[in-house]
């Protein structure tokens, strides 16, 4: 019997038997595709469809959060386009019908399961996609901060008459399949329904307000009473839970060891009991609402720990107000604790707790007959109530650390910059904090409209007077009787030289740094004829030029170096370790430069083999030079930086891959010790024989992530996999299973330079081959006696030491491959000028140069009344009074472009006493004495000191700084330094070298009386 005639036989006896069979699962099969295939049977003609058959209706990419369990076979992971009918577009086939299809054509086999409603059979063909959202601790934990949630989201697909309680036991099965999470296997997802309406930005938005404040410690949970639990004991079916279209569903998924995330009037309370460590139900918690426990007995035993940390006891508790200094008090010489990149906060605190007349103040309780409730601008109090609890604390209390819980939540409910637990810059906190307290404590309780008067040439003292008055009109506390100053500002119009001359309140003085307006270029250039001798160029020049990287190349003494290369016969590549951007010679500096924040420029000829390749064929390798570091847990140690080649997906194969990487690698395997040299003939048979699994072998970087399987070896678990040499593949093969695949091949070498040298010490004593070769040195290195290299060990530890894998490669200079290019290229150094390492400036220098004029630009121009237009006036800020406490703010960080800051490293040096302010004040008087000075006598002959008693310094770059504090103490006058929780003195002998370093950020200076 022909296939046909057994195709339609078994078809039939489906149809009839349809609804009194025992089979419950069925196959479904494109109706287009099998008409086809009938008429061409029944005509006699050759079937010339060769698609897979089923392909007209798969959906290709689904947006599934999770493929079911099992991955490969469950019938949901094959998801059909939506709003197909039976009989126009597919038909259901029994299984034995469709085993037939099966053994004669390539199928993608489409399975759904049958019910049986009232005595009918029904197969659920079209699932129904919920609009599911997966929320578990882990993968919020990342967005506690202030910080936008982004949920994990997608379609989850099922059909409707699924059982609730069965679709829940499918998703804790799949669960168990992802990789990275524990999740708990029973009785671990409650789902819930969200309010009709509610989007998942909306809902991401909910989420992130509910998690912002919470501590790096605290447990993850949000309150979402107003959705619906999904209760199985309720809804028999999916399709019972009336899920409208496009309602979101959530999946509370309980990982081990982890509380639910979301909390709902349905559970009691759940979580880790603080007192016992175990998961149960909460029902004792206490006051501060950090921590709970399952017993009373549990609260008791963890007291001891706790209340020293509460964050209730940081709170307004009128113990706070009646704690006095006694022997035990710590006197100021306490730590804060950091609760999750506080640290600009704790800095700016000690600072300011740190500032005697602001300290006694508030210590002293004077503040509290001068709190204004009535101001608008202030927080009627409450900032400086928290504030004042926590000085309290910090000088007369007896414990460290404290935890500054009250005062960092004051701070971010009324100024939402500083909500949530990012990392902020401590001289923002103290103006912000300084500011708040001269609101809140301000005695003008109706502050009155002030219009300003223009100069018209008065002499200097009677405008500032004038301006000083207005400014108490409306300003009158403590913290403008101590920290507040006064600016002289002058504009000049550039066009009719019009003066206006304006004399301003400060609360610091902002101190510029100069800086160098040459930038450098460092390009990389290599020789693809000697991979690893990469020569380093280094360019100069003015920012303000703005050159295209073409431009610089085709400078003369870049072009000697290159051996005039043409700029559009290059490649070039902005590489990291593990990332890659391209760019080309019409890029501008500017542009270039953001790319080269934390990568390097590469330059070389292209291959010839690379320009031949079509542009939509083109793909980059990345390939790596590495050695296991440990075999055991397969972890790869870079030895040079990564290098990039393109290849052409379409032709190139392993082997290709193979003898790629050989070719680039002639030169460097040429030096080997003991190793046979390549004569150039029969490739294949020396690469085998001498060089793969013995001098080293390849791997490809797995992709595999989540649920995302190995693309090179299909794999659910890979951790890389091995690119074999004999494996017929095209690369285009791994592209089509994943279109945004990056492939990146590892080098992994086996054994060193020398057949008795370890790998680890390959590219050095490969470099140290190279060094003296250049030198006339033929032969190879002679063998060391056991001293020296024990030397040599100690030198290159001590080079390497506490650098990460990246930054060694970095270090590395390194060149390439294929065919000879000319004669090593020296390093070479642009004749402009050099750009090194900022030189240490005064704080007096940098004073002067914050007096320069500097012209506004587009964005911030001035009014000329005389020319009556707004113009690029040319200003001039300089101090005319200094407060009793005086702040200077060395602006370290400043704007590159519109959207990057960099940080000024230079070390300025600042006189810890005897700092005579004159030479940099116009008025030797405070802006107090307005009213009892000479105006014709503004200066003073004798010295106005200054004496420095605190420091907020800044380490490290602006994504991963830290702050600490240096502060001179009240009692003892012993330097301190401030460290979050960390707190010590610093020896008298070094107080100079300790204090003033490059990371000096905000000086404290106090008038000597």
């Amino acid at each position: 019997m022909s296939d046909l005639a057994k195709f339609k036989e078994s078809r039939q006896r489906g149809i009839d038997e349809f609804h009194t069979s025992q089979d419950l699962i069925y196959n479904i099969i494109s109706k287009k595709w099998l008409e086809e295939w009938l008429d061409s049977e029944e005509k006699g003609n050759a079937f010339s469809n060769n698609s897979c058959v089923n392909s007209d209706l798969i959906l290709s990419k689904p947006s599934t959060i999770f493929k079911y369990d099992p991955i490969q076979s469950h019938m949901w992971n094959k998801i059909m386009l939506p709003n197909l009918q039976e009989g126009v577009d597919y038909e259901i086939l029994d299984k034995a019908t469709w085993e037939i299809i099966a053994k004669k054509f390539h199928v993608t086999a489409i399975e759904r399961d049958a019910v049986i409603i009232n005595g009918k059979k029904q197969v659920n063909v079209n699932l129904v996609p919920l609009n599911f959202c997966a929320v578990f601790p882990s993968s919020l934990r990342k967005f506690n901060g202030g910080k936008t949630v982004s949920l994990i989201k997608g379609d989850q697909y099922a059909a409707r008459t699924c059982k609730l309680s069965s679709f829940i036991e499918l998703l804790a099965s799949t669960l168990q399949t992802v990789n990275g999470y524990q999740f708990v296997k029973h009785d671990g997802i409650r789902l819930y329904k969200s309010p009709l309406g509610m989007t998942v930005t909306e809902i991401e938005k909910y989420i992130s307000e509910e998690i912002k404040t919470l501590g790096t410690y605290d447990d993850v949970v949000f309150d979402f009473k107003d959705a619906e639990y999904l209760d199985p004991a309720k809804y028999e079916t999916i399709e019972d839970c009336q899920i409208a279209p496009d309602q979101i569903i959530l999946g509370d998924f309980k990982e081990i060891q982890k509380n639910w995330a979301i909390k709902h009037p349905n559970f009691p309370m759940e979580g880790k009991c603080e007192g016992c460590y175990n998961f149960k139900i909460l029902q004792f918690p206490c006051d501060c609402k950090k921590v709970s426990y399952c017993t009373e007995e549990c609260k008791k035993r963890d007291e001891a720990y706790h209340l020293p940390r509460c964050e209730k006891t940081d709170s307004d508790d009128e113990t706070m107000d009646k704690l006095q200094r006694n022997e035990n008090s710590m006197d100021g010489k306490v730590g804060l604790k950091n609760l999750g990149n506080t640290c600009f906060m704790n800095s700016g605190i000690q600072c300011i707790g740190n500032t005697f007349p602001i300290r006694e103040y508030l210590l002293t309780n004077l503040y509290k007959q001068d709190i204004n409730e009535l101001n608008t601008l202030g927080t009627k109090g409450e900032l400086a109530s928290k504030f004042a609890h926590l000085l309290r604390r910090m000088w007369y209390a007896d414990k460290t650390p404290i935890p500054p819980f009250s005062l960092k939540r004051a701070i971010g409910k009324f100024q939402p910059q500083f909500q949530g637990f990012q990392q902020h810059d401590s001289q923002e906190l103290i103006t912000y904090l300084l500011d708040g307290l001269n609101e809140d404590l301000c005695r003008i309780k109706q502050k009155p409209y002030v219009e300003r008067k223009d100069y018209d040439g008065r002499p200097d003292f009677e405008v500032a007077k004038e301006s000083w008055d207005q400014f108490k009109l409306r300003n009158d506390s403590v913290v403008v009787d101590n920290l507040y100053g006064q600016y002289k500002s002058t504009l000049r119009c550039p066009n009719c030289n019009k003066i206006s001359i304006t004399f301003d309140p400060y609360l610091m003085v902002n101190v510029s740094i100069p800086q160098n307006t040459t930038k450098k270029l460092e390009i990389q250039f290599i020789d693809p004829n000697l991979l690893w001798d990469c020569q380093t160029l280094i360019y100069n020049y003015d920012k303000a030029q703005d050159p295209t990287l073409g431009q610089i190349l085709q400078s003369q003494e870049i072009q000697d170096k290159i051996q005039h290369i043409n700029p559009s016969e290059l490649i070039y590549i902005c590489t990291s370790a593990y990332q890659h951007d391209d760019t080309d010679e019409n890029e501008k500096m500017s542009s270039l430069r953001k790319k080269l924040k934390y990568k390097k420029l590469y330059i070389r000829k292209a291959l010839q083999s690379e320009i031949n390749i079509e542009k939509e064929n083109k793909i980059c390798i990345m390939i790596h030079e590495s050695f296991k570091q440990n075999a055991q847990y397969q972890w790869k140690r870079e030895i040079t930086p990564a290098f990039n080649f393109y290849f052409d997906k379409t032709k190139t194969k392993h082997i290709d891959i193979h003898k790629f990487i050989f070719d680039i690698h002639i030169g460097v395997l040429s030096t080997f010790e003991d190793l046979p040299q390549y004569q150039g003939k029969n490739w294949s048979e020396y690469y085998e024989e001498n060089i793969l699994d013995k001098v080293y072998y390849l791997e490809f970087k797995s992709n595999q992530n989540w649920q995302v399987e190995c693309a090179f070896c299909d794999a659910k678990q890979c951790n890389d996999c091995v690119c074999a040499y004999n494996q017929d593949n095209l690369i285009e093969k791994y592209l089509l299973k994943e279109p945004k695949l990056e492939i990146e091949v590892f080098v992994v070498w086996k054994r060193g330079f020398k057949l008795a040298s370890s790998v680890d010490e390959l590219y050095n004593d490969w470099s140290k081959y190279q060094q003296r070769k250049q030198t006339d040195v033929e032969e190879l290195p002679k063998q060391q006696s056991d001293q020296e290299q024990q030397l040599d060990i100690v030198e290159d530890a001590k080079q390497q030491e506490n650098l990460s894998d990246e930054q060694l490669a970095q270090k590395q200079n390194f060149n390439t491959c294929v065919i000879p290019l000319g004669p090593s290229i020296p390093t070479i150094q642009s004749t402009n000028v050099q750009v090194g390492t900022e030189k240490s400036m005064k704080l007096g220098e940098c004073l002067k140069f914050s007096e320069q004029p500097e012209q506004l630009d587009e964005e911030n121009t001035w009014y000329c009344n005389q020319c009556k237009d707004h113009v690029r006036a040319f200003k001039v800020m300089e101090i005319y009074k200094t407060p009793k406490i005086l702040i200077f703010h060395l602006k370290r960080f400043k704007n590159s472009n519109k959207f990057f800051k960099s940080k000024l490293e230079t070390l300025i040096d600042f006189p810890i006493q005897n700092f005579d302010i004159r030479e940099f004040v116009q008025n030797h008087h405070l802006p107090s004495e307005f009213h009892t000075e000479d105006p014709q006598n503004p200066k003073l002959n004798n010295p106005v000191y200054y004496d420095l008693y605190a420091i907020s310094n800044h380490f490290g770059g602006l994504g991963g700084g830290h702050y600490t504090a240096f502060a001179k103490n009240y009692y003892d006058d012993t330097w301190y330094n401030f460290d979050d929780s960390s707190v010590y003195p610093i020896r008298e002998e070094s107080v100079n070298s300790t204090l003033i370093t490059s990371a000096a950020y905000v000086l404290f200076y106090r008038r000597r009386e």
